[in-house]
């Protein structure tokens, strides 16, 4: 047994200095696909109309938090960049009663860039590729079994809330279906949505499956 995990362990160990001396090219790389697919997130929303900073922050909450979030203050750094860029422009809209805010609409320039993103090849995404849970849940033979346990409920009620939140999505497409009159848009955001639901009760029951393994081992133990 030894042998076996420490032959595991130098191939591990190689595989980690052989990241390592990558590790700045795969941050930076890691960092521009987010950033980039930010930038179309913004592109796609601005696409339904002009709006502002607030108004995005809103919209992109709204309807794109479910599978891609970002900060407000990123929101703002990506409008400036692709201000720079060409893809976007804004004016200073004056209020009388209010403070004057600035207004974001996407040029042709950014229509050209959001098609050629939506025309390219699709990632092959197969699940999360970080999840500092499993992360855990794998090393959780050191932790007696009831911590773990009591872990995993707060996990369920975290993913119960989560899956009330997405039941609940449905009025949110019918509110801006209503606001953007992009009917034929609906059925895609519904496809989204329905994603959001299936993943949030498969969470849900693989956490309820979890929970019930680790009792009946305990049980079983404890019968031993």
């Amino acid at each position: 047994m030894f042998a076996f995990v420490s032959i595991l362990s130098q191939r591990l160990l190689k595989c980690c200095f052989t990241l390592l001396s990558k590790n700045d090219i795969l941050q930076v790389e890691y960092c521009g696909v987010i950033a980039m697919a930010l930038r179309q997130g913004l592109l796609g929303l601005l696409n339904y109309g002009e709006m502002t900073g607030y108004e995005l922050a809103k919209a992109f909450n709204d309807s794109l938090s479910y599978f891609w979030q970002a900060q407000t203050s990123q929101i703002y750094r990506e409008l400036n960049q692709m201000e720079a860029l060409g893809w976007l422009q804004s004016r200073i809209e004056v209020q009388a009663d209010k403070p004057n805010k600035r207004v974001y609409s996407i040029t042709p320039a950014g229509k050209a860039q959001l098609q050629r993103w939506l025309e390219s090849e699709l990632p092959a995404e197969m699940m999360p590729t970080r999840s500092e849970v499993l992360l855990r849940l794998f090393f959780s033979a050191k932790r007696p079994p009831q911590n773990t346990i009591e872990s995993l409920q707060q996990l369920a009620q975290a993913y119960q809330a989560q899956l009330r939140q997405m039941e609940r999505i449905g009025g949110v497409i019918a509110q801006y279906q209503t606001l953007t009159q992009a009917s034929r848009d609906a059925l895609y955001w519904e496809m989204t949505a329905d994603f959001g639901l299936a993943y949030s009760r498969m969470c849900l029951d693989w956490v309820y499956r979890c929970i019930e393994r680790l009792k009946d081992d305990h049980d079983e133990n404890a019968g031993a």
